[in-house]
């Protein structure tokens, strides 16, 4: 029996093996050396103490931190709260789901050029609204006051993944429960918030988790909008470019 078993693992292993493991060791012993086409050569802890001490580094550490912040506390948030909405089937839900999930099927870079123009200093919506309302625009992208919070915002908005896997959850309530609550008196929004939102805390985790997880690898946007700039306002880890260590 045990055979059977670790036969049919094997394949799971071997491709773990390949595709986490490997590339990860590898990642470990090239960062105490200095390597290249030429060879590998060690280098100890160096390149740790020139990261420690790189002022870019805390920068990108901070701006992610900030990137996983906005996901947590508001891309989340608003995804739960807009699945929550358009899984009461209100009318034209079908549109929003789709205009709303779209960022999750195109990609980063197809979204990150849409708010490129969005943010366009001489054409962009944003100004062009503000203009409207009397209020002057900006260069937003490419200040360095306003870059990082306008790439921030440009992730916060993508919400479509967290809705879908709300409204999703939301279907799969029984209604029973529901209409238990409203012979006894309570109204749609103490529905949602005392019974819907607590039954959701199981997929409000991974949303959590899967938000974080895309804040750590948080690139591409960030890449096609500002190129970590300006001044490395809106940098990420990906982005660092450290000296040579001279040997």
């Amino acid at each position: 029996m045990a055979i059977p078993i670790a036969l049919s693992l094997l394949p799971g292993v071997a491709l773990f093996t390949i595709f986490i493991l490997v590339p990860l060791g590898v990642l470990v012993v090239t960062s105490f050396a200095q390597w290249s086409v030429l060879g590998l050569h060690f280098t100890g802890t160096a390149n740790y103490g020139r990261l420690i001490h790189d002022s870019i580094f805390w920068k990108a550490f901070t701006n992610t931190a900030l990137y996983a912040a906005v996901g947590i506390l508001i891309q989340v948030p608003i995804g739960i709260a807009v699945g929550m909405i358009l899984a009461q089937r209100i009318r034209g839900w079908r549109i929003f789901r789709a205009v709303l999930f779209t960022p999750v099927v195109i990609s980063g870079a197809a979204f990150a050029l849409i708010f490129a123009n969005v943010y366009n200093a001489s054409y962009g919506l944003l100004n062009w609204t503000l203009h409207l309302v009397g209020i002057g625009g900006r260069d937003w992208l490419f200040t360095v006051g306003t870059a990082l919070p306008a790439v921030a915002g440009t992730y916060a908005f993508n919400i479509g993944f967290t809705m879908i896997l709300v409204m999703t959850e939301v279907t799969a309530i029984p209604l029973d429960i529901l209409e238990a609550a409203q012979v006894d008196g309570a109204t749609r929004l103490q529905q949602q918030i005392k019974i819907v939102l607590p039954l959701l805390r199981h997929v409000i985790g991974t949303c959590v988790l899967l938000s974080l997880l895309s804040s750590l690898a948080f690139f591409d946007i960030v890449y096609i909008l500002t190129s970590g700039g300006p001044n490395n306002a809106t940098v990420t880890p990906h982005r660092l470019r450290l000296p040579a260590v001279h040997r």
